[in-house]
């Protein structure tokens, strides 16, 4: 949907789409290829790394409680720059480690990054004037 948004209207864009997703992937006890997931997007002149990071650690504290602690790992996502991983400490053990986190104190909840100039360019958008950021998340979820 991201990409029908940008094709469709120019920016400044801000949109949060729930949808269901297919995909190729073998399903496995972490992995379906039909899954539900709710992906945001926002692009705009100025919109920096900093303004992506600061709008997904607002959106835990919003979600979870205003103390969660989240932490962005490194990723790879081939239509983004500047990919990460999201994780929340874990809600049910407090980062202390349990079952549900895999005693790793840390939850991954989604997968972002800064849009790639390319792919604004190849939607029509001016990648000079414009950045943006895009995120996704769901079980088995990417942006």
């Amino acid at each position: 949907m991201q990409i029908r948004t940008l094709e469709r209207y120019p920016p400044p864009i801000r949109v949060v789409i729930p949808g269901q997703v297919y995909r190729r992937d073998p399903f496995d006890a972490s992995h379906s290829p039909v899954f539900q997931q709710i992906e945001g997007l926002a692009v705009d002149e100025g919109i920096s790394f900093v303004d992506f990071k600061a709008t997904l650690a607002t959106f835990a504290c919003r979600f979870f409680t205003p103390d969660t602690q989240v932490r962005f790992r490194p990723s790879f996502f081939p239509v983004h720059r500047a990919v990460g991983e999201m994780d929340v400490r874990c809600q049910i053990c407090k980062g202390v480690g349990c079952a549900t986190c895999k005693q790793t104190g840390w939850m991954e909840i989604l997968g972002s990054g800064m849009v790639h100039p390319a792919v604004l360019e190849n939607c029509g958008v001016d990648s000079e004037r414009y950045t943006g950021f895009a995120w996704g998340m769901g079980p088995s979820a990417s942006p």
